[in-house]
């Protein structure tokens, strides 16, 4: 099983706002040198940049869900990959939010080629997504749902990522409110956990609250690692047991 590297490009919240402050997209790294975005926001191509990666260093996108800190990119890499590199990155994405995708997000500024219709496949090899799973690099990324938002009382999922990796196994949390009946499971397989984690004194109601993770047991805790944090001064994380919040840049190997 290869070795894999994680990288946080931003660790910050879609409020954020300052220099480099950039949202919480990460890229994934085999040791064949493919790389996978797990989401794809509106500031990707700049902290993509910041560690100096482009368009054409990236193979695959996996997106979590559709608010624009997650998918506000996907306009950006398709028309550099299509125009630029010639290539079509693999995507992959949860059926349930695949028609969305295009329909609602991309397809008013992308439907826009001169001589054909565009679609979704024009840009991207839309990759299908069985069993709420699939293999990337003989890897196994399993799509975990979790509580996100709602939109006249129905859900909006996040799909979070439970990877086996050759060292650990982990899991990203992707944005998901505090529900700990519900990823209990999941916490206690994890060596690692990734969690989003709301700092503001307003609580959004659409993220895990700082406050609310604190109550989680020490046994859990101690293998979190917190992001998608707000601007603002921090809690001491470690000193509350957590492994303590992620810098934009740091990186995991698994």
């Amino acid at each position: 099983m290869l070795t894999m590297k994680l990288t946080f490009l931003g660790v910050c919240s879609a409020l954020s706002v300052g220099y480099k402050n950039f949202q919480s997209n990460m890229l994934i790294e085999s040791t064949n040198s493919k790389r996978i975005l797990i989401d794809c926001g509106g500031d990707v191509r700049n902290s993509l940049h910041e560690l100096d990666y482009g368009s054409s260093d990236i193979d695959a996108v996996y997106i979590s869900h559709l608010h624009a800190d997650h998918v506000g990119g996907l306009e950006w890499l398709g028309f550099s990959k299509f125009f630029i590199d010639k290539q079509q990155p693999e995507l992959y994405i949860s059926q349930d939010q695949s028609a969305r995708r295009w329909n609602n997000v991309l397809t008013g500024g992308m439907s826009t080629l001169e001589e054909s219709k565009a679609s979704l496949e024009t840009f991207f090899k839309v990759m299908p997504i069985q069993d709420q799973s699939f293999m990337w690099e003989k890897i196994h990324f399993q799509l975990i749902k979790v509580i996100h938002s709602y939109s006249n009382q129905q859900l909006l999922p996040s799909y979070g990522l439970f990877i086996q990796g050759a060292k650990l196994k982990i899991f990203i949390s992707t944005d998901a409110r505090f529900s700990p009946e519900l990823l209990a499971p999941i916490y206690q397989q994890a060596d690692l956990i990734f969690q989003d984690c709301e700092t503001s004194a307003f609580r959004s109601k659409q993220h895990a609250h700082y406050n609310d993770l604190k109550n989680l047991a020490p046994n859990i805790k101690q293998k979190m690692w917190l992001y998608d944090y707000n601007d603002g001064q921090l809690p001491d994380a470690i000193q509350d047991g957590f492994k303590g919040f992620i810098t934009r840049g740091q990186m995991f190997n698994f």
